[in-house]
């Protein structure tokens, strides 16, 4: 009752439970007999459950996205978020502008938006993996990115509630990887510290993880809500915000994202990555009715004279890729030349470690076969020249 009384505006039917940050709130941990297929309407909200269950009349994207999160349910899965504010770090969009295709570039935003009125928006996708690019890094230090879910933000509205993942690259080649969630809105003096990215401390995500995150306005437009799944590890968490000030809860466009934070360059550079693939990408108005990215805008970042990303949408995907990027071959027991003429077409440069004869073949490789990296590095090799098992 306490959180009721500090935010009276918030009109919700279910309890809140404070957080360690204030107007942040979590929904009560379930009992270990719950089960979202068989429990009721009412008890699927009291546990963190906002989505109506979808029935058959529903569209096939509902039903599919609450299948898929229902079948890696575990009660014991849930936590209670630690939440870790960053100050001044945000993910708000800079430098839009129409190209000549249509599409549209900025500095800092790459993949796919719909405009709408919106209310939530929803998306699953595999954690990338990063490594250090050849174009030169941030003001900030490093390179840095994050893959991200959100509501407004994109034409007009200065507003944008988003959670994702932040993969950074350290100045030294060291790579990072963090979940978080935030709510922008123009800062006044008694904004909450969510207005910039906010971590969440006790939620671990890692390079090829399958993470699926819903972001929502709630309680008659009072709230906003973050639901994040990591479906790799089974950990999941639920929380209700307080509004910033000045939140305008438009939904204007709804949002899956890679993104250069803080507004690009020159405060971040984007590291080299794997390819983002959002499926399960949609967005639900307050009549249930459905949108995707395959009717929405496309978003690529420029910098440093180029276009750093290349995006394709289709029915409920977005795919953000790094064009400058090449995958390292797999050249485990092959011969000397082949490995060579591998590397090479992938345009990396080979280096042998050991003796090379006419028998000598790949013990290993480094790194390892399906990295992303810049073309231009080198794949290290050591030679063997024992007959292969």
């Amino acid at each position: 009752m306490t959180a009721i009384r500090e935010h009276p505006e918030l009109r919700l039917p279910y309890a809140l439970i404070p957080t360690n940050l204030a107007g942040a709130f979590t929904s009560p941990a379930p009992p270990t007999d719950f089960d979202p297929r068989t429990a009721s309407a009412s008890s699927l909200v009291k546990h963190g459950f906002l989505w109506r269950r979808p029935g058959k009349g529903d569209s096939p994207a509902l039903r599919g996205a609450w299948e898929r999160l229902i079948r890696h349910w575990r009660a014991e899965d849930y936590l209670i978020p630690r939440l870790e504010p960053q100050p001044g770090k945000t993910h708000v969009l800079r430098g839009a502008k129409r190209a000549e295709d249509g599409s549209f570039q900025s500095s800092n935003w790459a993949g796919a938006t719909v405009p709408g009125t919106w209310t939530s928006a929803i998306g699953v996708w595999v954690v990338p993996t990063v490594s250090q690019p050849l174009i030169p890094q941030g003001t900030e230090g490093g390179w840095n990115s994050s893959s991200w879910v959100g509501l407004d933000g994109a034409y007009g509205s200065d507003d944008v509630l988003q959670a994702g993942v932040e993969q950074r690259v350290s100045a030294n080649g060291g790579a990072s990887y963090v979940a978080w969630f935030e709510w922008f809105a123009p800062i006044q003096p008694n904004s909450p510290p969510y207005v910039f990215q906010t971590n969440i401390a006790n939620f671990p995500v890692r390079p090829g993880d399958t993470v699926f995150c819903s972001v929502q306005y709630v309680g008659g437009h009072t709230a906003g809500d973050v639901f994040f799944a990591n479906f790799t590890t089974g950990q999941r968490f639920s929380i209700t915000l307080a509004p910033p000030p000045l939140a305008t809860f438009s939904g204007n466009s709804a949002e899956w994202i890679m993104e250069a934070p803080d507004g690009g360059l020159p405060t971040s550079s984007l590291p080299t990555f794997s390819p983002v693939v959002f499926t399960d990408a949609f967005c639900c108005d307050a009549h249930q009715m459905t949108g995707n990215p395959a009717v929405g805008d496309i978003w690529n970042v420029v910098g440093f004279g180029k276009t750093l990303t290349s995006v394709t949408v289709g029915d409920l995907t977005c795919i953000i890729e790094d064009p400058l990027a090449t995958t390292v071959p797999d050249v485990f027991e092959m011969h000397v030349s082949y490995a060579t003429h591998a590397v090479q077409t992938a345009h990396l440069v080979p280096e042998f470690f050991g003796t090379a004869t006419n028998h000598s073949w790949i013990s290993s490789q480094s790194p390892p076969a399906g990295t992303t990296v810049d073309p231009g590095s080198t794949v290290k090799m050591h030679l063997s020249n024992i007959t292969p098992p």
